[in-house]
């Protein structure tokens, strides 16, 4: 029997949420779970590619009257299209998805995929609210399952942990690409719409790389809001010359393939897309002892934990690997084995498909 799923989320963006369903739902294919997405508002270009059917449903507000037509718009497409299952990512489709659960006998499986660093004491309350109504929850990594069962109470048997996956067969890795070259890189993927990212603090540590390796380049691969004024500090530190902004690329990584070192300075974490994409490239790291982080960096073996905002850890670090060759490259080929074991596509997308089923089993 065909099992319908509804992927309900805010918009089909750039982000690593929007990436990895992406990658999920083309991962079904020719399996008896058949993908449908439904978007509260309109989406950019990068779901015009897959070919399943969508919705758009043009969302507002909870606090507008035009939610209860929203509302029934969404029950609406669930029974055209004789949905089982829900699966919800981010607050308001969460919301949204609890509002029609008692028209409807479909399974809603929760996402979370963070920490909570979005969340005030009103829309806690919210939240809890609409746990009940769900049949269980998935979340990217271990340290967000523990978040959420301590903050929120959740049962831990409610919960399935289920790593971001990442195609490693379609990544040739750049463990010795760089090894000619005069100019070492070191990079970060980060949004710079977030302030969470803490990009100030890599941007402060390279300031101080700089002064030991005058050779070497800096690059933040990402846009955002904060983009201007994190040029302006760029500019102070004397990194004018030594760091580049890039903007949003269409490939991250192909660029990330010319880093020598990966960086991540978040305050708060899920399961890092950015670090999986480093570790899939042959590129050590160095980051932020915070969320999931620990789940992918091992201290000393495939990169460096370094606690949020110790901006002269995480330089000495930085420096460490850019001195010793060897090391780098060890640290490189661990990450390649690492990622392929652990964090592959493939086991990401069967780990749904094999959950899909015990929920529908109840």
């Amino acid at each position: 029997m065909t099992v319908n799923i509804l992927y309900l989320i805010q918009s089909m963006g750039c982000g690593g949420t929007e990436r990895q369903l992406m990658t999920l739902i083309r991962g079904l294919e020719g399996s008896r779970f058949r993908p449908h997405l439904c978007t509260l508002v309109p989406s950019g270009r990068g779901a015009d590619a897959l070919a399943i059917p969508e919705f758009c449903l043009q969302f507002r507000s909870f606090a507008r009257p035009s939610v209860l037509s929203t509302a029934a718009r969404l029950s609406s497409f669930i029974r055209r299209h004789d949905i089982h299952i829900v699966q919800t990512f981010f607050q308001d489709p969460f919301l949204l998805a609890a509002m029609i659960r008692p028209f409807h006998k479909v399974r809603l499986i929760g996402s979370f995929r963070d920490l909570g660093f979005w969340r005030t004491p009103a829309e806690t309350r919210k939240m809890r609210l609409a746990y009940p109504v769900f049949s269980g929850f998935i979340a990217n990594a271990r340290a967000v399952q523990d978040h959420f069962v301590q903050t929120d109470g959740l049962r831990p048997e409610k919960f399935e942990v289920i790593y971001n996956g990442i195609d490693v067969e379609s990544i040739s890795p750049a463990l010795s690409s760089n090894a000619a070259r005069r100019e070492p890189v070191v990079g970060i993927v980060a949004n710079c719409n977030r302030p969470v990212k803490r990009v100030e603090d890599f941007i402060r540590a390279a300031a101080l790389v700089y002064r030991r390796h005058l050779d070497a380049r800096f690059m933040v691969v990402g846009e955002g809001y904060l983009r201007p004024q994190l040029e302006v500090l760029a500019h102070s530190l004397g990194l004018a010359e030594a760091l580049t902004f890039t903007g949003q690329v269409a490939d991250s990584i192909a660029t990330v393939r010319t880093f020598d070192v990966g960086v991540i300075t978040s305050e708060t974490e899920g399961l890092c897309n950015a670090i999986l994409e480093y570790m899939a490239c042959g590129v050590p790291v160095v980051a932020t002892a915070t969320g999931g982080n620990p789940e992918l960096v091992r201290e000393g073996e495939n990169g460096y934990l370094v606690p949020v905002g110790d901006v002269e850890l995480m330089a000495e670090r930085i420096d460490l690997l850019l001195r010793e060759d060897a090391l780098r490259r060890q640290i490189g080929v661990a990450n390649l084995t690492r990622v392929a074991a652990e964090f592959s596509l493939e086991d990401m997308v069967v780990n749904h498909m094999d959950y899909y089923e015990r929920t529908l089993k109840g």
